[in-house]
C-alpha cells in the first residue's frame, strides 16, 4: 500500500519492498530518505521496467515530480528497510522551499544527479543489448539470401532495388530484402560461403544503419550544472547565499534532463522489442533459420549438415547470450520467444554428434580454394620458406628476448582462440599485447628491408606486405597465394599508386613529405613538442642529428602507416594486424587490390566526375604573371598490409602551408585486401577528398553561403532544409529520417555524392530537387553524361543555367589570355587546360 503523505511523517520505518508512491499519482510531499534503499519503476507499453536503484542518506525520492507536472513520473519502492520523513510540499511551494532551506536544495540536486547517473547506466546497458540484436538480426537476414536462395528466385544478384510498395506479408522476409538492396547498393558483397565469423561482423555503413550506441549527455549546461554541485561546499554555499536562483535552476535542468532521458528510453525500448520479436518471434528468423537445419538433417535442404552445424551454433550461442542479457536488465524472461531457439540448438548438438568432427571445422572461404594457381611452385621451396615463419621473423627483427618469449606465447594462446576477435576481456588483452610487438618487429624489419637492398626472407617479405606472420594461422592454399602473388601489371602513369614498404622506403630517403597524424599535427610539430628547450622556428632549422631518416621513418610508422592499418580493416574495435583465416571472408584473390584494379576504377570513376580532384591554383612564373588557373592533381594511392573494408582519406594536401600547399597531392588508404566493392568504396573516399579540400582552400570561408562552394551550399541546404520552399513535407521529413543515420555534415555529403555518381548520372532520380542543383553546378557530369540527362525534365533547367554560367566563364578567359598566345595559335599547357575546364 502506497505511504500516506496527507499528514507530515516523521522518520517513520518502512519494510523492503513496499510501494512508497505509484506512477501517475498525485505527489503533494516532499520526501527524505534517512537510511536504505529505493528504486524507480516505469511501464513503457506492456512492459515494465525497473530503472534505476539508489540507496544511501539524504535522498529525496520522487521529488523530480514536484518540477514537473505535480505527478509521479515512474513507481517507488523501498528495496531494503528504510527510514522516511514526509513534508506537505506541492509544485506551487518547491521553490520557496528551497529558498528557506538552502540545504534542503542542495540534496535534492545530488539526489536528482545519482537518479540520472543511475539511469544512464541502464540505458547504456539496453542500448548495448539491442546494438547486438540489431546487428546479429541483420547479419541472419543476409545470410538467411545465401543458404535458402529458392526463397528469392525473383531477385537478380548485387541488381535488386528494394521498394516499400512491394507487397511482402512476412516482415523477416521484408527484412531480408531491404538488408540485400542496401547492402549491395552500398557495395557489399556477401561471402560465397556463409562462416561463422560473419554473424560478428559490423555491415552497419553497408546497411546504413546507426545501432544503439552508448548514451552520452551531450548537453552543455547540465555538465556546467554539475560541475557546480561538484564544487567545494566553501565556494557553494556563499554563491547560493548570493543568488539562490542558482540552485534551484540546477534542480530544474536535473529534473529537465531526467524526464528528457525516459522518453529516449521508450524509443529505444520500442526499437529493441521490435528487433527482438524479429529475431525470437514466431516466424521470425530463428525459426527460419530453426527449418533450413530441419531440412539439413533429412538431406533436403540446400546446405550439407557439416556447413550448416557451426553457422548454428554460432547463433545459437549469441541468440541465447542475447537473452540472458535481457533477463538481468528486465529481471524477467523475453515474452514471445519462439521454442525453436531451443530447439535449434539441441538439434545442432545432436547431430554434431552424428558427424567426423572433421568436417564441423569452420568452413570458411579462402583465397585460391576455387582458382587454379598458375604459378609454378617448388612445394619444397615453400615448404622450406615458410616453415616456422613467427619464428623466422622474429629472429630476423632481433627485438629483445623478454619481447620475443611474451610475443610466442601470446601467439599461442591465440591459435587456441575458437574466434580471435571476441570482445571478453580475456582475448581483448591478447590482441592489445600483441599488437604492441608486432609493430616492434614491423618496424625493425621495415628499415632493414630498406635499408638491406631488400634482401630479406621471404616470410618477412609477406608480412611486410600482406600482413602474414605465422603459416598456421591460415589455410594452405591461402599461404600458397600469398606466397605466389605477384602485382606485376601497372597501372595508369598519371597515377601514383605505392605499396606501403615502397611508400616508406621514400618517407626514409626524403623524397616524400610526411604525413599528418591522428590528430592533425605534422612531423614538425612533433620535433617542437619533443625539444621544447631548442626553439625551432621552421623545418629548415631542425639539425641534421635531430631530421633523420630513422626518425622520419619511426614518425610515418606512428603516425599514418600503423593507424590506418587499424582503420582500413572497418572494425578497429577488434583490429588484429597480423592476417589470419577468420579475417577472410572472400577468395584472397578476388580481393586483393592491384595497380591496374585501383588505377582503372578511378578512371572509371573519373569519366563521370572529372573534376573530382581539381582546385584552383595560381601560376607565377616569367611565361604567365599572377593567373588563377584549374588544375587536377591526384592523390597518391598507397596500399597498407590490412584486410578490411573502408578506404581512407588521409589527408587533402601534402604541404599544408606555404608555396606549393595547394597544388601538393592528398593522400588516400587503401588495405591491400579489400572486403567490398572498390569503386564504392574508392567513391566514398573521393567525397571525402572533395569535402576537405574545399574546407582547406576556402579556410574561414567554407561554410559562408556568401561565398559559392559545394560546402557552404550544401551546409545552407543541411541547416535550413526544413524551411526550404522547393521541398515538399514529406521530402523534408524524409530528409530529417535520413540525416539521423549520420554522424557528421560530411558523412551526409558523402552519401548523396554516392547517389549523384551511381544513379543522377545515369538519369536515376535518387536526390532531392535541391541537392541535384547545388551538385550540377559543382560536381559537373562529363560532356556525354551531361547531354544526355539535359533531355530529362528533372535536370533541364540547371543544364542551360550550367551551361550559360560556363560559357560566359570560358569567354572571359579566352578574352583575357589571348596575351599568352604564340604565333602558330597555341597556349601553354596550364592555360590550355584552364581552358579546357571551362569549355563547353
Amino acid at each position: 500500500m502506497p505511504l500516506d503523505t496527507s499528514q507530515t511523517n516523521q522518520k517513520i520505518s518502512i519494510p523492503s519492498l513496499q510501494i512508497l508512491f505509484e506512477e501517475g499519482a498525485a505527489s503533494n510531499s516532499l520526501n527524505i530518505l534517512h537510511e536504505g534503499a529505493y528504486s524507480l519503476e516505469k511501464k513503457f507499453g506492456d512492459t515494465s521496467l525497473p530503472l534505476l536503484q539508489v540507496s544511501g542518506k539524504n535522498l529525496t525520492p520522487g521529488v523530480i515530480s514536484l518540477f514537473g507536472n505535480g505527478r509521479y513520473p515512474c513507481s517507488i519502492k523501498t528495496t531494503h528497510p528504510s527510514v522516511i520523513s514526509t513534508y506537505t510540499v506541492t509544485t506551487a511551494t518547491i521553490h520557496k522551499s528551497i529558498q528557506s532551506k538552502m540545504s534542503l536544495g542542495v540534496m535534492i540536486a545530488r539526489t536528482l544527479l545519482r537518479e540520472i547517473l543511475e539511469l544512464t547506466k541502464k540505458m547504456n546497458a539496453i542500448s548495448s543489448l539491442s546494438s547486438g540484436v540489431e546487428q546479429i538480426r541483420d547479419n541472419m537476414a543476409l545470410a538467411y539470401y545465401s543458404m535458402e536462395p529458392s526463397m528469392f528466385k525473383d531477385i537478380e544478384k548485387e541488381r535488386y532495388i528494394y521498394s516499400e510498395e512491394e507487397y511482402i506479408p512476412d516482415e523477416c522476409l521484408r527484412l531480408v530484402r531491404k538488408n540485400l538492396s542496401t547492402y549491395w547498393e552500398s557495395g557489399g558483397k556477401l561471402p560465397e560461403t556463409i562462416h561463422r565469423m560473419f554473424f560478428d561482423e559490423d555491415h552497419h555503413e553497408l546497411l546504413k544503419k546507426v545501432y544503439p550506441e552508448e548514451i552520452e549527455i551531450e548537453d552543455e549546461e547540465f555538465h556546467f550544472m554539475r560541475k557546480i554541485l561538484a564544487l567545494d561546499p566553501a565556494i557553494q554555499t556563499p554563491m547560493y547565499e548570493a543568488d539562490i536562483s542558482i540552485l534551484i535552476r540546477i534542480c530544474e535542468k536535473f529534473s529537465q534532463s531526467f524526464s528528457a532521458m525516459v522518453d529516449d528510453l521508450d524509443e529505444l525500448l520500442t526499437n529493441l522489442h521490435s528487433s527482438m520479436n524479429s529475431l525470437y518471434g514466431a516466424e521470425g528468423l530463428i525459426d527460419k533459420f530453426y527449418m533450413i537445419l530441419d531440412l539439413a538433417e533429412s538431406g533436403s535442404g540446400d546446405e550439407k549438415p557439416e556447413v550448416i552445424v557451426p553457422l548454428m551454433e554460432a547463433i545459437g550461442e549469441k541468440c541465447s547470450r542475447f537473452l540472458l542479457v535481457y533477463r538481468n536488465i528486465f529481471y524477467k524472461e523475453f515474452q514471445g520467444a519462439s521454442p525453436n531457439l531451443n530447439n535449434l540448438i539441441s538439434k545442432a548438438k545432436k547431430i554434431s554428434q552424428t558427424l567426423d568432427s572433421s568436417l564441423l571445422d569452420d568452413i570458411l572461404p579462402v583465397g585460391g580454394a576455387d582458382t587454379t594457381v598458375t604459378v609454378t611452385v617448388d612445394m619444397e621451396a615453400l615448404k622450406r620458406d615458410l616453415d616456422n615463419s613467427a619464428s623466422k621473423i622474429l629472429n630476423f627483427a632481433k627485438i629483445p628476448q623478454e619481447q620475443v618469449k611474451e610475443f610466442t606465447a601470446l601467439l599461442a594462446k591465440l591459435k587456441t582462440l575458437k574466434n580471435p576477435f571476441d570482445a571478453d576481456n580475456e582475448t581483448r588483452k591478447i590482441r592489445k599485447n600483441l599488437i604492441k610487438t608486432y609493430w616492434d618487429v614491423y618496424s625493425s624489419c621495415i628499415q632493414k628491408y630498406i635499408t638491406g637492398s631488400h634482401n630479406v626472407p621471404k616470410p618477412v617479405l609477406m608480412m611486410l606486405k600482406y600482413g602474414y606472420f605465422d603459416e598456421t594461422l591460415l589455410e594452405p592454399n591461402q599461404v600458397m597465394y600469398l606466397y605466389t602473388a605477384e602485382d606485376t601489371e601497372k597501372g595508369a602513369p598519371n597515377i601514383p599508386i605505392h605499396m606501403g614498404t615502397e611508400w616508406l622506403e621514400q618517407i626514409y630517403n626524403k623524397n616524400f613529405v610526411t604525413s599528418l597524424d591522428e590528430l592533425g599535427q605534422t612531423y614538425f610539430d612533433k620535433i617542437k613538442n619533443d625539444y621544447k628547450d631548442m626553439p625551432f622556428k621552421k623545418e629548415s632549422d631542425v639539425p641534421a642529428n635531430i631530421d633523420t631518416s630513422e626518425n622520419r621513418l619511426k614518425y610515418e610508422m606512428n603516425a599514418m602507416y600503423q593507424p590506418n592499418v587499424r582503420l582500413t580493416t572497418g572494425n578497429p574495435g577488434n583490429f588484429l594486424p597480423i592476417l589470419t583465416k577468420f579475417h577472410i571472408t572472400l577468395p584472397l584473390d578476388k580481393t586483393i587490390v592491384t595497380r591496374k584494379a585501383l588505377s582503372d576504377t578511378l578512371n572509371e570513376i573519373l569519366q563521370i566526375d572529372y573534376s573530382a580532384f581539381n582546385r584552383e591554383v595560381m601560376i607565377n612564373n616569367e611565361q604567365i604573371r599572377k593567373e588563377f588557373v584549374q588544375r587536377s592533381i591526384i592523390p597518391d594511392f598507397i596500399l597498407v598490409p590490412s584486410i578490411g573494408s573502408k578506404i581512407m582519406m588521409w589527408q587533402d594536401l601534402s604541404v599544408l602551408r606555404g608555396a606549393g600547399s595547394k597544388e601538393s597531392r592528398g593522400r588516400i588508404i587503401f588495405p591491400i585486401f579489400i572486403l567490398g566493392d572498390l569503386k564504392t568504396m574508392m567513391l566514398e573516399a573521393i567525397a571525402a577528398f572533395r569535402w576537405e579540400l574545399c574546407k582547406n582552400i576556402l579556410g574561414p570561408e567554407w561554410n559562408n553561403v556568401g561565398v559559392p562552394s559545394i560546402t557552404s551550399e550544401y551546409m545552407d541546404y543541411i541547416q535550413f532544409f526544413k524551411k526550404n520552399k522547393d521541398l515538399s513535407i514529406e521530402i523534408k521529413e524524409k530528409i530529417a529520417a535520413e540525416f539521423k543515420r549520420f554522424r557528421t555534415d560530411r558523412d551526409k555529403f558523402v552519401n548523396d555524392y554516392m547517389l549523384w555518381i551511381k544513379y543522377e548520372s545515369e538519369g536515376i532520380q535518387r536526390l532531392n530537387k535541391v541537392v541535384r542543383g547545388i551538385f550540377y553546378k559543382h560536381i559537373p557530369f562529363q560532356k556525354d553524361i551531361r547531354d544526355k540527362v539535359s533531355k530529362l525534365p528533372a535536370y533541364a533547367d540547371m543544364h542551360n543555367r550550367f551551361t550559360n554560367i560556363r560559357n560566359r566563364q570560358f569567354r572571359e578567359f579566352e578574352a583575357r589570355y589571348k596575351k599568352y598566345m604564340d604565333a602558330q595559335g597555341r597556349y601553354p599547357a596550364v592555360i590550355q587546360e584552364n581552358l579546357d575546364f571551362y569549355r563547353i
